[in-house]
């Protein structure tokens, strides 16, 4: 499991994470931009998420071909339980 967060305020709406991870990242309907998939939010944020085992490889691949680097990714913090 990992964190992933996306700097909503410098996406550029291209579309890639959308690409590279369908479940995880999702177009924001009001403002075009992009957002973490309801389900995989921390805390109901748009901007932030958690990636489980089988979206980490994606997540990541979305953070590397950002055009925009505006979405990261890091470990979960110490004691941290997304439940």
């Amino acid at each position: 499991m990992i964190n992933v967060s996306i700097d909503r305020e410098g996406c550029i709406s291209c579309g890639q994470c959308w690409g590279d991870c369908p479940d995880l990242f999702v177009e924001n309907e009001q403002d075009g931009k992009s957002q973490i998939a309801e389900k995989y939010r921390i805390a109901g944020k748009l901007d932030e998420g958690v990636a489980f085992e089988d979206q980490e490889e994606c997540a990541k691949k979305a953070a590397e071909e950002c055009p925009s680097q505006v979405i990261g990714v890091s470990p979960p913090a110490m004691g941290f339980d997304p439940f």
